[in-house]
């Protein structure tokens, strides 16, 4: 596997590894030390077929040059990239807390308030990320919403997935099962915002359903059920859910894009006034 090259108390750069933190399509992440600085980092190793193509490692690094310019506080933040022995690594932001995946498998279900300033959250990230580098995130899942002090949400791998994908000429792939990818992507045809939003509303689905919007025994299966089924009703999960919220993540669920929400500040607004009916009820 990816990591048999790589040992604990090895240095990349001024990074000192400490443990592994997980795995993913893509690499390995590690809890490393940053001995110029005093500090942890969380310091993601690609795979080592992904950096031994030139092409690829310069159009990668490119990408996600652009994506650490980012300062958001619902952003991981990216200090620096590089390249050791060929392999290409990303020195990020480290949080100690679980990401909201593994929330969802301790906790089960997450109360819908905590739901919906998830998705405040991440709305907001996704909107400055594209208003500011035109980029979609196009890996939307619980995996990649980690959490800061305050329970801060925070959204990991901005231009990660899309970079590599970019770079391989390989934008259509999809890693794993979708669970959340929208259906245009699985079709192979254009994608905007509205499929980050599709995606962030079954990642919102999932944590209040305690299951995703689609399930099947095999991942082509769930693909074909994003192209042609609609997820059971919320409600069937979550009975004292609130009709706004409902219907702001049946909307986020739509199979044509045209029928989601158009921006994320109407995303938003919809959140945040589903977020006022909780609070004043």
């Amino acid at each position: 596997m990816e990591s048999r090259s790589i040992t604990t108390g090895q240095a990349f750069g001024s990074y000192k590894l400490e443990r592994e933190l997980g795995q993913g399509g893509m690499g390995t992440v590690y809890l490393a030390k940053d001995s110029g600085l005093n500090r942890h980092v969380a310091l993601k190793i690609l795979r080592s077929d992904l950096g031994s193509d030139p092409s690829f490692a310069t159009k990668f690094l490119e990408e996600v040059e652009v994506t650490a310019s980012l300062a958001h506080p619902n952003i991981i933040r990216v200090f620096t990239l590089g390249e050791q022995d060929g392999r290409l690594y990303l020195v990020m932001e480290h949080l100690d807390q679980p990401n909201l995946e593994d929330a969802m498998q301790t906790r089960g279900k997450i109360p819908e308030k905590e739901v919906l300033e998830i998705g405040i959250g991440i709305a907001s990230a996704l909107q400055f990320a594209h208003e500011e580098t035109g980029l979609i995130h196009r890996d939307i899942k619980p995996g990649n919403i980690l959490f800061g002090r305050g329970n801060i949400p925070k959204l990991a791998d901005f231009g990660l997935a899309a970079g590599a994908r970019s770079a391989l000429g390989q934008q259509d792939e999809i890693w794993g099962t979708p669970y959340y990818v929208s259906p245009e992507r699985l079709l192979r045809e254009p994608e905007d915002i509205r499929s980050d939003i599709y995606s962030l509303g079954a990642t919102l689905y999932h944590a209040m359903a305690g299951r995703p919007p689609f399930e099947a025994e095999t991942a082509e299966e769930v693909a074909k059920r994003h192209i042609s089924d609609r997820p059971p009703p919320l409600r069937s999960f979550c009975s004292d859910a609130q009709e706004q919220t409902v219907i702001t993540l049946d909307r986020c669920l739509a199979k044509k894009s045209a029928n989601r929400w158009s921006s994320y500040t109407d995303l938003t607004n919809q959140l945040a006034d589903a977020l006022r009916r909780i609070s004043n009820f």
